[in-house]
């Protein structure tokens, strides 16, 4: 019986927008997981953002902008867990939740897998879980050369094959796909940017995603985001 696998897709998400949707369906897809989860962290660990907007109306975002795949599930995890969110946490976490017979598939962008060495208990990390590292603009995939050889066994790279991307795990050990997923040129530095400037942010974000951003006064300048609900 083959593994069920599930793919995770951590982030601020502030706010999610498009591109994020289509990047995690291009995956889910490709590589045949049961699910993907949007995993919205509490403090990025790598980032210090003094404007980041509260955990809790970024999940909410989150569940939002997935209400209308059934694959997509929105993860309270790492906000609930509180703290900085640290990857390796998440999976033991999932792992421990979802038992043996699932196998989880870590997506993340080539600008933040070039920096593994800096990850929190990144060997072990990469043992436990698959990884799927997709293109970043302003970065080139000859970057993982500079990664330890050990780490570089494990690459297989998509781009040099002809075969789907789904018959191509190992039937032992883990390994790290690199991926030329399609990239939507939006970001949410722009998002953010275009509403504090009362521009429109239409076809950047889902419908849901920006009903919740005007109800709550986020992005605003000078505006107080509502409270949110415990």
């Amino acid at each position: 019986m083959s593994l069920k696998r599930v793919g995770v897709f951590g982030g601020t998400f502030d706010p999610p927008h498009l591109g994020h949707l289509i990047l995690a369906e291009e995956i889910r897809e490709a590589f045949g997981l049961a699910e993907m989860y949007f995993m919205p962290c509490n403090e990025p660990p790598h980032k210090d953002r003094d404007d980041l907007t509260d955990a809790k109306h970024r999940f909410a975002m989150v569940v939002a902008a997935t209400l209308h795949n059934p694959a997509f599930v929105a993860s309270p995890i790492e906000v609930n867990r509180g703290g900085k969110s640290f990857s390796i946490d998440t999976v033991r976490q999932l792992q421990e939740a979802m038992g043996t017979d699932m196998q989880i598939v870590f997506v993340t962008g080539l600008d933040a897998f070039v920096e593994i060495e800096t990850w929190n208990e990144y060997r072990e990390f990469l043992d436990l879980c698959h990884v799927v590292v997709v293109s970043r603009p302003g970065h080139g995939f000859d970057e993982i050369a500079k990664l330890p050889e050990w780490i570089g066994d494990r690459v297989v790279d998509l781009r040099d094959s002809d075969a789907p991307p789904s018959e191509q795990f190992p039937d032992e050990g883990r390994r790290v796909f690199l991926s030329d997923a399609v990239h939507i040129d939006i970001s949410s530095t722009d998002v953010r940017e275009r509403i504090a400037a009362g521009s429109s942010v239409r076809y950047k974000v889902p419908a849901e995603v920006e009903r919740y951003i005007r109800a709550n006064g986020l992005f605003r300048s000078g505006d107080v985001p509502r409270e949110v609900a415990s």
